[in-house]
C-alpha cells in the first residue's frame, strides 16, 4: 500500500507536470533543427553563419529562461496560497521586466557585429549574420512576452497548455522561415534574413493570439482583469532578486561548456568530432531533466504556498529518483551500445573514422557518469529553486565548472596526458562535487520546516 501510495500522491503528480514540459523542449528544439536544415541548402557560409547567431540567440533564451524563472516559483507559491491578486500582481511586474530587459537586448542585436569582428570572425561571415540578427531584434519583445506567459502557466501547474500552444504553434514556425528563406507562394527570397523574420513573424502572431486567449478564456481571465491597471510594482524587485542568479548561473554554464568545447579543440580535430558527438546527445537528454526540475519546484511551489511541509521533502526526493533513474538507464545504452548513437554521424565500417569512433566510445563512457550527477545536480537545484534559494546555486556552479571541472580536466588531460578522457574526468569531479554541495544545502534550509 506505502508503494501505491507514492506513486499516486508524489510520482504521478510530478510526472503530469514533468512529461508536458518535457515534450515542449523538444518540440521547440526541432525548430532549430529544421532552420539549419533549410540554411544549409543556401550554402556553407549561410549555415555558418546562423550556426554563430544560434548560439547567441540560444545562450540569450537559455538566460532569459532563467531571469524569468523566477515569475514560476513566485506564482507557484501564490497559487497554492489561493493567493490570485498576488498571481495578478507578479505577472503585471513580470511585464514590466521584459519590457526593461527588451530594451539593452535590441541595441546588442543591432550593434553585435563589432564584437563578432573581435573575435576573429569573417566579414562576410558578419554580414550574413546582421542580416539575421537584425531581423531577430524586431522581434524580441514578442519573445520576452511569450516566455512570461509560458511561465505563468507553469508557475499554475498548467503545462499541458503550454505543450499543445508548443505543438500546434511550432510548424507555423517552421513553415513561415521556409516560406521567407526561399521565397514561396509569392514571398520574396530573403535568405538568411528569411529565418529571422519566419521567426519575428511567428512570435508576433503567437504572443498575440496566446495573450487574448489567456485574458479571455474564464480559467484564466481572473489572474488578468487587472494586468493594466498601474500600480507600484511589488515583486519587480524581487523577480530580480531571484532571476538574476539563476539568469548568470545558466551564462556561467554555457560559457563553461563553449570553453571545454575550445580546450578540446586544442587537443586535436578527432577528439573535437567525437566530443560534438557526445554532446549533441546531452542537450535533448539535459532538456528532460530540465523539465524535471522544473516541475519540482512548481510542486514544491504549490505545497509551501498551501503550507503542506510535510509533502515538500517527498517531492523532492521523488524528483532526484525519477532524473537518476532515467539518467541511469540512458548510462546502460552509453556503456553497451554506444557504437549505435555514433553511427548516427558516421560510418562505422570506415576505416578513417576510426581513432574518432575509437575516442567517441571512451568519451561516452564517462559520459554515463556525469549525466548520472548531473540530473542529480540539476532535480536539485530546482528543489532549492522552489525554496527561493538561487544566490547558493549561482556559488556553487561558479566553484564545481570553473574551480574545479575545467582546471582539473586541462590538468589531466594535459600533464597526465589523458587527452580529451581528461575533461570529461574533470566535469565528473566537479559534478561530484556541485551534488555534495547542494544536497548539503538543502538539508539545511529544510530544518526551519521542522
Amino acid at each position: 500500500m506505502r508503494g501505491s501510495s507514492v506513486v499516486k500522491n508524489d510520482l504521478m503528480p510530478l510526472l503530469k507536470l514533468a512529461v508536458p514540459m518535457a515534450i515542449t523542449g523538444l518540440v521547440q528544439s526541432s525548430l532549430y533543427f529544421f532552420e539549419n536544415i533549410f540554411l544549409s541548402r543556401l550554402g556553407e557560409d549561410v549555415l555558418a553563419a546562423g550556426a554563430l547567431v544560434s548560439w547567441l540567440f540560444g545562450a540569450l533564451i537559455v538566460i532569459l529562461f532563467g531571469i524569468f524563472g523566477a515569475v514560476s516559483i513566485l506564482i507557484s507559491h501564490k497559487y497554492g496560497a489561493k493567493d490570485k491578486e498576488g498571481i495578478t500582481s507578479v505577472l503585471r511586474d513580470s511585464f514590466l521586466l521584459a519590457i526593461l530587459l527588451v530594451i539593452p537586448t535590441f541595441l546588442l542585436f543591432r550593434n553585435i557585429s563589432s564584437i563578432f569582428l573581435l573575435f576573429g570572425q569573417s566579414k562576410e561571415l558578419v554580414a550574413l549574420a546582421k542580416l539575421y540578427l537584425n531581423a531577430l531584434s524586431w522581434g524580441l519583445l514578442p519573445k520576452f512576452i511569450l516566455i512570461v506567459l509560458f511561465e505563468f502557466l507553469i508557475g499554475l501547474g498548467h503545462s499541458r497548455t503550454m505543450m499543445v500552444v508548443t505543438l500546434l504553434t511550432t510548424p507555423v514556425y517552421i513553415l513561415f522561415s521556409f516560406i521567407l528563406i526561399f521565397g514561396k507562394f509569392g514571398f520574396p527570397a530573403l535568405g538568411i534574413a528569411g529565418a529571422g523574420w519566419g521567426m519575428t513573424f511567428a512570435d508576433w502572431m503567437l504572443s498575440f493570439i496566446l495573450g487574448i486567449f489567456l485574458m479571455y478564456s474564464r480559467e484564466y481571465k481572473p489572474y488578468f482583469s487587472s494586468i493594466f491597471v498601474f500600480k507600484k510594482p511589488d515583486y519587480l524587485l524581487e523577480i530580480m532578486h531571484l532571476g538574476l542568479p539563476m539568469g548568470a548561473m545558466y551564462s556561467i554554464e554555457v560559457a563553461f561548456f563553449l570553453a571545454a568545447t575550445l580546450v578540446m579543440g586544442t587537443i586535436g580535430v578527432q577528439a573535437l568530432a567525437a566530443n560534438q558527438v557526445t554532446m549533441q546527445y546531452l542537450g535533448p537528454l539535459m532538456s528532460i531533466i530540465f523539465s524535471i526540475a522544473q516541475a519540482v519546484t512548481v510542486r514544491m511551489g504549490h505545497q509551501l504556498g498551501a503550507r503542506e511541509f510535510d509533502l515538500v521533502k517527498r517531492t523532492a526526493i521523488t524528483g532526484v529518483c525519477v532524473s537518476a533513474c532515467f539518467m541511469g538507464f540512458m548510462a546502460v545504452i552509453y556503456w553497451t551500445i554506444p557504437q549505435v548513437l555514433i553511427s548516427v554521424d558516421f560510418d562505422l565500417q570506415n576505416p578513417s573514422y576510426a581513432k574518432t569512433i575509437q575516442l567517441a566510445v571512451g568519451f561516452f563512457f564517462i559520459a554515463a557518469f556525469f549525466q548520472i550527477f548531473e540530473c542529480i545536480r540539476i532535480t536539485l537545484f530546482g528543489a532549492l529553486r522552489a525554496l527561493k534559494d538561487t544566490h547558493f546555486t549561482l556559488l556553487t556552479s561558479i566553484l564545481s565548472f570553473w574551480g574545479i571541472a575545467l582546471p582539473l580536466g586541462y590538468y589531466l588531460a594535459t600533464y597526465f596526458r589523458l587527452g580529451g578522457n581528461g575533461i570529461w574526468y574533470g566535469m565528473v569531479v566537479g559534478a561530484v562535487l556541485s551534488v555534495l554541495l547542494l544536497k548539503w544545502r538543502f538539508k539545511q534550509r529544510m530544518h526551519r520546516f521542522y
